[in-house]
């Protein structure tokens, strides 16, 4: 049911986009003035040319519209257009997306990828499309953003209170994608994009072109009044290479350590304790993503009471990796077993954060490919009609699928009792060969000469493992709108949904053989190995082959998949049956004069689960089920206080379903890197709950423009959270022990903050055509996660504070947009494995778009992405000293022509 509206002036609307974060209140303190400027500027205008009309188009347009998304919704939301999401730097809908108020991401290879709301993580962030829950490749339920291109999208819309007829799952927030309605617009219209991408991290890489393209067409096609289509594709080819220097964690169990009983043991035989770490890791990613989308809508309305939409929209996304290594291995001190072989050592707290080892590091040279095919497909079909008297029935058929396939293949030589530096601090991130230090010293002309088998002795193996997962939904719901005439009671909502889920996990790996066991150089031509030192921090370097694919059809006569054997322990299968109704009474009237529309409803959703998997990595199937139910209540009531003040009050329970994989019948263990450790499931998993309140003031004060300031309160129970569920020993190696984590349920607390948004264009000289958009989001909570477990994360998700700020200029022909995105630190979940937690680092961005309308059917565009070369810095163990990953993803540029006609 439409909000109502005293006010029909457009004066009285909106916009949306920020200025640089100048501090948590100082943008804030010129509202004021800034608002006064705007009515006095409205107020003149008005007084000189009353009869004047003022059209916005561009970028202007753009915000203008996501405003009047905003103001004249039932919740407290956000909300981005089309032309607002291609003006701002995106390679994706992801970039835009965290640009939005309280919403921050974690970029992996670069790019944005899963969203977090009001310092809340992916778990309780509930993803649609076009209102449809989507099957991910993620293990869990989380979406990755970056797979859809932004051509692809129309809207986005960000829901921050909950209603009866909202689908459940997003505690923190539903992100709702939307495709276009072809019968919204007329036609035909052809569209027509392509330029070229550059990301400068990649440009010194041998055999490799830092250089990539995008191209996008669609067409909007109105073939009768009733009748219209709307088609769509996009590819992109984006070269994100960079370099990455990694940390495997500390070593600080006791549990099998009896040196370790009384805390750190001794490193440097003078009496100086600490933990040192398993290891570290220096990559060279030589990435190559390739997107693709596809999107189809046809739109039917035969009549006033009939309409018939049917659409779908599928994305491919390829990675290709070619990732020379250093593994710096045999490092922990196991049991004080290392003491005397550390020097130079900067403590940090209890932990070696920088140390020099001496003669006792394995430095394994990997020669790997990394391949992960991830691609989606929706389809759904809404039938809607308004044929009876008072009655409105809709019904929509929806299936999604979602799979991943990827594979890391890598063969090592391993050179041994080397000397190496590590230095895990922040600032001084790296890894050297001291003096005395003997890794892979490259020759004059670059080329690779292998040490003589010797005390430098080489050993040459490898390893390949896979994974393929699976992600398939179908439902449907039907919902029912009745318009009643009974004083203030003016509609009753009510429906049903159903959905079935079912996502399976199937790794694999193998190891592959030789009869010659694969020792001889000499299978290679001469010049084939190189060597490669990255500059974007201290390093050792790295053995740069032709391929590695060249390397493995050398030494095995190439990769044979077929040797693959599912990994028992690792596999899983859940199938989730999920069934809701709801009922909703609408309200609208007035209230001491004031014009109201409020609803309160109660939605009932049960949930069937059957989880199977090989209990201890046996050969034995096992499936354990679990059901659970929850009864929602909701409430709201919007208030227009004036002609362009607008009062939100919004109170409901609300649940987020447990992660899919955490959900898992069965047993992970790695042995791979660094500490031997495990995770298990947990198919009798809970819900998340939370019992929440919002309160919003939105105050519209002048055209285009907006300041909004929002308090949020949840009381959060259930919340799942990882514990040490049993401690091993390795039965082939008495002196390896590790540990299974398992996800439970416990206690929670509160999450509460406040938003703010500010947004204005300045329509008075010398600013003119300049304007601002802005955004400022605060969060705190006493929920913890459950590890480590003497000094615990924060929740995951939980940022202090979120900030964006962008400038802009749009004025005849010509936009511009100067961006700036600040993140506080916060825990995420940054792995497939869901059991390990880490935290990143406080991050600042900064962007910049300019484009320029030629004609009426000729643009053109600039962007810019990561000027400042902002790295990325997670840390392990929720401490700084331990380092998981320091990435340097490099400056990003594009630029593309865009013809209409």
């Amino acid at each position: 049911m439409a909000h109502t509206k005293m006010h029909a002036n457009k004066n009285a609307q909106h916009a949306k986009k920020f200025v640089p974060y100048f501090a948590r209140t100082g943008l804030f303190a010129a509202i004021s003035m800034a608002s006064a400027m705007a009515v006095a500027q409205d107020t003149h205008s008005e007084n000189s040319n009353p009869m004047e009309e003022v059209t916005v188009t561009g970028m202007r347009a753009a915000l203008d519209k996501a405003l009047d998304v905003k103001q004249n919704s039932n919740f407290v939301m956000d909300a981005l257009s089309l032309e607002d999401i291609n003006s701002t730097p995106a390679i994706t809908i992801a970039e835009a997306l965290v640009r939005m108020p309280g919403v921050s991401g974690v970029r992996d290879r670069g790019n944005e990828s899963q969203a977090a709301i009001r310092g809340m993580g992916p778990r309780m962030v509930f993803s649609t499309l076009n209102g449809r829950e989507l099957a991910t490749s993620e293990p869990g339920r989380a979406v990755r953003y970056e797979q859809f291109p932004s051509e692809m999208i129309s809207a986005v819309e960000v829901y921050k209170s909950q209603s009866a007829d909202l689908t459940e799952g997003g505690i923190a927030g539903t992100i709702n994608l939307k495709t276009l309605s072809p019968l919204n617009h007329s036609g035909p219209t052809y569209t027509v994009r392509a330029g070229l991408q550059y990301n400068d991290a990649g440009a010194d890489l041998p055999n490799y072109d830092a250089l990539g393209n995008r191209f996008s067409l669609s067409t909007v096609h109105s073939i009768t009044d009733e009748f219209a289509i709307a088609v769509g594709y996009s590819a992109q080819t984006q070269k994100n290479a960079y370099a990455s220097f990694q940390g495997w964690g500390m070593n600080n169990d006791a549990t099998w350590q009896p040196a370790f009983a009384d805390g750190p043991a001794e490193l440097d035989g003078n009496g100086t304790r600490g933990y040192a770490p398993w290891g570290a890791a220096l990559e060279l990613k030589g990435l190559t993503t390739e997107r693709e989308g596809l999107i189809f809508t046809a739109e039917w309305a035969p009549s006033d009471d009939l309409s018939v939409k049917y659409d779908t929209l599928y994305t491919d996304v390829g990675l290709f990796e070619e990732t020379p290594s250093n593994w710096y291995q045999g490092l922990g001190n196991w049991d004080g077993g290392q003491n005397g072989s550390y020097r130079d050592i900067e403590l940090e707290g209890d932990y070696a954060a920088a140390a020099t080892a001496v003669g006792i590091a394995e430095v394994r040279h990997v020669i790997a490919k990394y391949r992960q095919e991830s691609s989606s497909i929706s389809h759904g079909i809404n039938v809607k009609y308004d044929g009876y008297e008072n009655l409105q029935i809709s019904a929509d058929i929806n299936y999604s699928h979602a799979e991943r396939d990827g594979y890391w293949n890598a063969i090592w030589f391993d050179q041994y009792g080397q000397t190496i530096r590590y230095d895990f601090r922040e600032g001084s991130e790296g890894v050297s060969a001291p003096d005395g230090g003997n890794v892979l010293t490259p020759t004059a002309d670059g080329a690779l000469t292998f040490p003589s088998w010797g005390p430098e002795e080489w050993n040459q193996a490898n390893a390949n493992e896979g994974n393929h997962l699976e992600d398939t939904m179908l439902g449907g719901n039907v919902d029912f709108k009745l318009a009643v005439d009974a004083g203030h009671l003016v509609g009753v909502d009510f429906g049903i949904r159903h959905a079935g889920r079912e996502k399976e996990n199937s790794p694999t790996s193998f190891v592959m053989t030789d009869p010659e066991q694969a020792t001889a150089m000499d299978r290679l031509p001469e010049g084939f190995f190189t060597t490669y030192e990255v500059t974007e921090f201290p390093s050792t370097p790295l053995v740069y082959a032709e391929s590695y694919d060249a390397l493995a059809e050398a030494f095995y006569g190439g990769v044979d998949y077929s040797q693959a054997e599912l990994r028992n322990g690792d596999y899983w299968l859940v199938e989730e049956v999920n069934n809701a109704a709801y009922v909703k009474l609408n309200f609208e009237g007035e209230l001491a004069g004031f014009a109201y529309n409020a609803n309160v409803g109660v939605r009932h959703a049960k949930a069937s689960i059957d989880s199977t998997g090989y209990p201890g990595g046996g050969d034995t199937l096992q499936s354990v089920s679990n059901d659970y139910s929850h009864t929602l209540p909701s409430a709201t009531i919007n208030v227009d206080i004036h002609d362009d003040m607008v009062v939100r009050l919004s109170a409901a329970r609300a649940i987020s379903r447990p992660p899919v994989d955490e959900m898992r019948a069965g047993e992970f263990i790695n042995l791979t890197t660094g500490a031997a450790n495990g995770s298990a499931g947990n198919p009798y998993l809970e819900p998340y709950i939370s019992d929440q309140i919002d309160i919003s003031y939105e105050w519209y004060f002048a055209s285009e423009s907006l300041f909004a300031a929002t308090l949020f309160y949840k009381d959060i129970s259930n919340y799942v959270g990882i514990e040490t569920i049993g401690t091993f020993q390795d039965e082939n190696d008495p002196e390896r022990s590790f540990t299974i984590s398992g996800p439970v349920n416990g206690d929670g607390g509160y999450v509460k903050g406040v938003e703010f948004t500010f947004q204005m264009p300045f329509n008075f000289l010398p600013v003119e055509g300049f304007g601002v958009y802005s955004n400022l989001a605060l969060a705190d909570s006493n929920v913890m996660e459950f590890t480590p477990v003497n000094n615990p994360y924060t929740m995951a998700g939980l940022a202090d504070y979120t900030a964006t700020a962008d400038l802009w200029y749009s004025n005849n022909r010509f936009d511009a947009r100067l961006g700036y995105k600040a993140t506080s630190d916060y825990t995420t979940g940054f792995t497939w494995n869901g059991a390990e937690l880490n935290t990143i680092a406080p991050e600042a961005s900064l962007g910049l778009s300019m484009s320029y309308t030629f004609t009426d059917n000729i643009s053109a565009r600039v962007q810019a992405w990561n000027l400042t070369n902002e790295p990325a810095r997670l840390t392990r163990d929720n401490t700084n000293a331990s380092l998981m990953r320091y990435d340097e993803y490099g400056r990003g540029y594009m630029a593309d022509v865009t013809f209409t006609f």
